[in-house]
């Protein structure tokens, strides 16, 4: 066994990662890419790959991601994720990451996903949950991203809340793969990867200054799109968040891992 952390090891992320290590990608679409985080993963953990192609409809994470893959395999395009512009078989993989919550129809994203998926070639799908036995850090980090959705919702912004384990099950089975393989880990595969691995070990939180200055933030751009009632209402739950951070310290949710074949 690798020198990882213990909850590393045991998060259920190295499964993950070995069932990638034996897929040779090809050319591989990354839906709602933003700034490319997924497909650096995949780079790092596939067998092999051909090229990348990631489609994001923010032109500000557009532009991040063509500047931190410069020179590298990858092309970027702003694109509709319900409406791929793309032919029927076009490529070998077809994936998506922490997104699914984003989108305003999910079905049919998927579905234009499946279509223009090759024969055989494989469907990945990672996503967080929002139920499960999950630690006080992942809970608070589910309370938080709810709470982000409202605020996103309030300014029309498509941002459901976290889904439940099932409801993201009921998701992928109606795409019928082949062949499906489903993953549980109390980590993000990315985690694998990071250089700051061992300094979190035995905390499971992130910077909480950071998180607090990023929900103080969130608020503000709230601004006079909500009444004062609700404004009132998501101020002091923004204070019983960053309270709760500092008490259990905020670490991401539990994730399902899906690989399957069209």
């Amino acid at each position: 066994m690798e020198n990882l952390p213990e909850r590393f090891r045991t998060s259920g992320a190295t499964e993950i990662r070995k069932k990638l290590k034996g897929i040779s990608g090809g050319r591989i679409l990354d839906v709602a890419t933003g700034d490319g985080d997924f497909i650096n993963t995949l780079m790092k953990m596939l067998k092999n790959y051909g090229y990348f192609v990631g489609i994001e409809i923010s032109d500000k994470d557009l532009k991040s991601a063509k500047k931190r893959f410069e020179g590298q395999p990858v092309e970027f395009l702003e694109m509709d994720a319900g409406y791929l512009k793309f032919e029927d078989d076009s490529f070998d993989t077809v994936c998506i990451s922490y997104s699914l919550h984003h989108l305003e129809n999910i079905d049919r994203v998927l579905a234009e996903m499946k279509r223009v998926l090759k024969p055989d070639g494989y469907f990945i799908v990672q996503e967080e949950f929002s139920d499960g036995e999950q630690n006080e850090a992942q809970k608070t980090h589910i309370l938080r991203h709810h709470w982000d959705s409202e605020i996103d919702s309030l300014l029309g912004v498509v941002h459901h809340k976290t889904c439940t384990k099932q409801k993201i099950k009921d998701i992928i089975g109606n795409l019928q793969l082949s062949k499906l393989e489903t993953f549980e880990s109390t980590l993000a595969v990315r985690c694998l990867i990071c250089d700051r691995k061992f300094d979190c070990e035995g905390k499971g939180e992130v910077a909480i200054d950071q998180f607090a200055k990023e929900i103080d933030d969130n608020l503000s751009r709230l601004g006079e799109h909500a009444d004062e009632k609700i404004r009132d209402r998501l101020k002091k739950e923004s204070e019983k968040l960053k309270e709760r951070m500092r008490k259990h310290g905020v670490a991401n949710a539990s994730n399902l891992f899906f690989i399957g074949r069209k």
